[in-house]
This record gives C-alpha cells, sequence and structure tokens, in this order.
C-alpha cells in the first residue's frame, strides 16, 4: 500500500465547516430532500438549518436538518425520507 503525504489542514477545515457558505449549501441540500419528500410523501416536510458537532476535536459546524412535521403513518411504514436520500445519492 502507497504511504500518503497528506496531512490535514485542522484550522482550515474547521473555518470551511464554520462558514456560512457552508450553512447555505447544507441548507440547500435539506430543502431540496425535504420538497422531494413532500412530493412523493403524505406528510410534510421542512428544511431547518442547524449547527452539527464534528470534526477531530468535535467542534460546532453549518448543518441542516430535514424533519417530518405533519408525520402520516404511510410515510413512516415507506420510509420516505430514507428513500429520498438514497435516490438522490447518484444525483451531482
Amino acid at each position: 500500500m502507497a504511504r500518503s503525504n497528506y496531512t490535514p489542514d485542522h484550522d482550515g477545515l474547521r473555518e470551511i465547516g464554520s462558514s456560512a457558505e457552508m450553512g447555505a449549501a447544507c441548507f440547500e441540500v435539506a430543502q431540496r430532500v425535504a420538497g422531494n419528500a413532500q412530493a412523493v410523501g403524505h406528510g410534510e416536510y421542512s428544511a431547518e438549518r442547524s449547527v452539527v458537532t464534528a470534526g477531530w476535536r468535535n467542534e460546532r459546524r453549518a448543518g441542516a436538518v430535514v424533519r417530518e412535521s405533519r408525520q402520516d403513518w404511510k410515510d413512516t411504514r415507506d420510509a420516505i425520507l430514507v428513500r429520498v436520500t438514497e435516490a438522490m445519492r447518484g444525483r451531482t
């Protein structure tokens, strides 16, 4: 196995992960997931900005979450959010 000369730049990764641009990108993805779940499901889905714990030092970073704001038993049974995220995985 080849040896890598890569050394992570933890300060740079922290800066990127906590930037407004990363927060906007995470929120945009969450909005797409919520919109797609809304289109195929019966419940109501929403995206919200969030702060997540990540990185080498468990730092607070930008993120987003998708919530089912009005639940529907069919969506739970059919695992709508799981199916939507799996389907979107192949997209660029």
